[in-house]
């Protein structure tokens, strides 16, 4: 499905679904990360490798973005953040758009260039607790994670309607993840591990199962996965936790595109 500014109106668009390193530059997934769309304005969430041509190839034009948001400095999440600068302002020659993203993004070794970031109309330091509003919307940042580098996730709220998208991004699991994100009625978790690995900072089944019962959204998306999750078939992984814990839970895809009213899939393709 090829989108315009009307299409793409209340859906988020999974322009990738790789986690970590290993998949996402091994291109066993697409890493483009999440575009949301609330009532005409467009947030794209994580641009990570490709982001751009990815974006393109849906037809979603960088053009109409209002905000870019880093939810921390891995290139997996970022890889792309200044080819989408360039994009937005073409080159420049436009002042548009806004950055949100942790300090360390653009302090000492930035991923975000000086020079693309002076084209922007602001950067915005995430601090937790940090609420943005737009028309129709706001934009939150509840609590930060355990992820070795500032990492946040993310909130999109339709003052509209009943919708609260929450994204809970690369972090060890704690306790506290659920309370922050217990309101959202669709909940993106990145579940880049199968099975618990207490040394590496990611969500495995385990905690993505303990977080959906905390949490109790309508409708749950598993995303951002690694290699050991992506050869054990995800899908079948989502229709186990929905089953466990009776909330509808999917595992996303490639161009994935969900329909934030219905809480449906617009288009399946694996």
């Amino acid at each position: 499905m090829t989108l315009t500014e009307e299409t793409v109106k209340n859906r988020i668009v999974f322009l990738g679904t790789a986690g970590a390193r290993y998949a996402a530059f091994g291109l066993v997934r697409q890493a483009g990360g999440i575009w949301i769309n609330i009532e005409g304005t467009n947030i794209h969430i994580d641009p990570g490798p490709g982001a751009l041509i990815y974006a393109h190839k849906k037809g979603l034009n960088p053009h109409w973005l209002s905000y870019l948001i880093i939810s921390h400095r891995h290139l997996d999440h970022c890889a792309d953040i200044n080819h989408m600068i360039e994009a937005i302002t073409l080159g420049g020659k436009r002042k548009k758009g806004i950055l949100i993203c942790p300090e360390d993004a653009v302090s000492e070794d930035p991923v975000v260039l000086q020079y693309t970031r002076s084209n922007l109309e602001k950067t915005v330091i995430i601090e937790e607790g940090l609420e943005i509003p737009f028309e129709n919307g706001k934009i939150g940042f509840p609590i930060k994670h355990l992820h070795g580098v500032d990492t946040f996730g993310v909130v999109v709220e339709n003052r509209k309607e009943n919708l609260s998208i929450g994204y809970i991004a690369d972090t060890k699991y704690f306790d506290k993840l659920i309370e922050a994100y217990q309101n959202s009625t669709i909940l993106i978790i990145n579940t880049t591990l199968k099975n618990p690995k207490p040394l590496i900072p990611h969500l495995s089944v385990l905690d993505a199962e303990k977080l959906i019962k905390g949490i109790k959204p309508e409708l749950a998306i598993l995303t951002h996965f690694g290699r050991t999750m992506v050869s054990n078939k995800p899908w079948e992984i989502a229709k186990t936790i929905s089953d466990k814990t009776g909330i509808f839970t999917i595992a996303a895809w490639d161009n994935m595109i969900v329909d934030t009213k219905s809480r449906k899939v617009v288009k399946q393709k694996r």
